[in-house]
């Protein structure tokens, strides 16, 4: 799909949110603009006079602002006929424009229009844009993302039937608590139902680039299995409903559809729907993708940043261009200047880089050239040691990912004997034995690692009643946040579990990871040694912006935290087949990043 903007189309966009967002002020520039446009034909009209021969045009502007303003002025014209005529329609035109009861006549027609309009519920008027059904804690994160790409062939809409103050101020919030020097201003906030018919034709569903369905959320909002469960199903019902919508209004290229999933029922049921509009769906596994994420950077504590910057807007971003006409990507390498060609798929190249403005542009002669080409044989992975041993504190949706892609990392990897530590406190108690009993999760678990370590208190997870739990073979430590929370203690066990084992100095060599849910969290960990921090609305938040321009990033993303041997993870279309993979190699005593293909 064409991301670009015709001048016309980015135009009536503008327009738009100006006249959504401020109605009254865009109306108030209408009344503006029709006076000096008086003006400018009266300026016009007064230079035709016999009398007023080589006179300058800023000289007409006074006396014309001057007759309409004050029509008994001195300033005195000849008996010419067509001078009469001219000062009368100035005089007119100033009545019309700058009389007081004028004025006042406009701005009640002003007002009872903005009124009716409001009671109406007019139509946007809008092409090509991002359209968000229903609102969460995530959509703010992306709406901040998107102030690192190109702003002006971006507009977002936003569907929700929660209270439009509420919405903009967490949006501005966000933008408070990064200091963010520029805003993201190209946003509509409309209140109204998803699943309503009229509510979508007047926010131009059919004419959106892309469609991102969002799980309802609100301060009141619990975060437990049952609430997602209710969640997930919504999101089914919704997409059936949205694809419905658009097959009966199916004219020209239709949107993409995204729906946020948290587990892999749904997001089957999503991708195997019969009756799609399209082949433009693509359900996102958010657990799956996060705990993926994990599980790299469990492995190697250095790519949590690596990841991050792929994915955000803020760091580089991804693009598929068409493959130039005989030119292999070693060829392509050398003669680029700011991007970087990874693999080809289909007609399409991927490029990662940091400015569109500057894809696929040649150095000719002169042009760039890598001084330490990436090695052609396979990447090793930089890991501490060649027997890792993991401890993962806590139990929540996306722990079954993170085993799963850590089996398929010691399958990939076998000289590493990779082995994996459970902890939790006793509510979790049954949970995670399930997992250290799976026979798919067998492998991660030596004999004396079988049973978990339980801990009666995490302010004091290693007191003297406890186990003799020993972290001396640790390599890193990974705290995982709780699914069944509410936001006003969203965060809390990951984080005083981390302080209370760096309290008790049990931690002061190890690489610690913690997962939090919330982005001001982040500035709580004190980022001593190896501390890395995983936010998980802040990955995924970017995740969906990325997406939101275009859905096709998503298998690439999927297949760059991907291992080989994740058979059950390859994505669909088979249209990378697992040919990328973000690695940490040494070279020359030094960490450094790279892919493999």
């Amino acid at each position: 799909m064409d991301n670009k903007l015709k001048f016309f189309e980015k135009l009536k966009n503008k327009l738009t949110v100006r006249a959504a967002n401020n109605p009254g002020a865009f109306m108030f520039l209408l009344i503006i603009a029709v006076n000096i446009l008086f003006i400018a034909f009266s300026t016009l009209l007064l230079m035709f006079l016999p009398e007023n021969k080589g006179r300058g045009f800023t000289e007409m502007i006074r006396f014309a602002f001057t007759l309409m303003v004050n029509p008994s002025g001195r300033y005195q014209y000849s008996d010419y006929p067509i001078s009469l005529i001219i000062t009368t329609v100035v005089v007119l035109l100033g009545m019309i424009s700058l009389t007081g009861g004028t004025v006042g006549f406009v701005t009640s027609i002003i007002t009872s229009v903005l009124e009716r309009s409001a009671a109406a519920r007019r139509h946007l008027r809008m092409k090509k844009h991002i359209v968000i059904l229903n609102y969460n804690h995530k959509v703010p994160s992306i709406i901040y993302d998107y102030c690192f790409d190109d702003m002006e062939n971006t507009y977002v809409v936003i569907l929700s039937d929660q209270d439009k103050k509420k919405i903009r101020n967490q949006i501005d919030n966000v933008f408070s608590v990064h200091h963010a020097k520029k805003k993201f201003r190209n946003i509509i906030i409309q209140s109204g139902s998803p699943f309503s018919k009229l509510d979508l034709d007047r926010i131009a569903l059919k004419d959106a680039r892309t469609i991102l369905l969002m799980s309802a959320g609100g301060e009141d909002t619990d975060i437990s299995q049952n609430d997602e469960r209710v969640q997930n199903f919504n999101i089914f019902k919704l997409f059936i409903f949205i694809n419905s919508y658009l097959n009966r209004n199916k004219s020209g290229e239709l949107p993409s559809i995204l729906a946020e999933v948290s587990d892999s029922k749904t997001e089957k049921l999503i991708r195997e729907y019969p009756f799609k509009a399209g082949d433009n769906s693509f359900p996102v596994n958010f657990n799956e993708l996060l705990g993926k994420i994990m599980a790299i950077t469990a492995v190697m504590p250095s790519l949590c940043n690596t990841l991050l910057h792929l994915i955000s807007f803020e760091g580089v971003e991804f693009y598929l261009e068409d493959i130039p006409k005989s030119v292999s990507i070693p060829e392509d390498i050398r003669r680029q200047r700011s991007a970087m060609p990874i693999l080809d798929t289909g007609s399409k190249r991927l490029y990662i880089a940091e400015s569109e403005d500057l894809i696929s542009k040649s150095g000719g002669a002169g042009g760039y050239k890598l001084k330490k080409p990436l090695p052609q044989e396979k990447l090793t992975p930089c890991i501490l040691n060649d027997k890792p041993k993991i401890l993962i504190i806590g139990c929540n949706n996306k722990l079954g990912y993170i085993l799963e892609s850590l089996v398929c990392f010691q399958k990939e990897y076998p000289d590493f004997r990779l082995t994996v530590v459970l902890m939790d406190t006793e509510e979790n108690e049954e949970k995670i034995r399930k997992f250290c009993n799976a026979p798919e999760y067998s492998s991660l678990f030596s004999d004396e690692n079988r049973e978990p370590v339980i801990v009666k208190d995490y302010f004091e997870p290693f007191s003297s009643e406890d186990s003799g739990f020993s972290l001396s073979e640790i390599n890193s430590v990974l705290f995982l946040s709780d699914d069944e929370c509410s936001e006003a203690t969203v965060d809390e066990k990951p984080l005083l579990f981390w302080n209370g084992l760096k309290c008790c100095d049990k931690l002061d060599t190890h690489n610690c990871i913690v997962e939090v849910l919330d982005m001001q969290n982040e500035n709580i960990i004190e980022k001593r040694n190896n501390d890395q921090v995983v936010v998980s609305e802040r990955f995924i938040s970017c995740l969906y912006a990325q997406l939101g321009k275009d859905p096709v990033r998503l298998d690439l993303i999927k297949d760059m935290i991907t291992f080989e041997s994740d058979e059950a993870s390859r994505n669909s279309r088979n249209a990378l087949s697992n040919e990328c993979n973000i690695l940490s190699y040494a070279l020359n005593s030094s960490s450094a990043t790279a892919r493999k293909s």
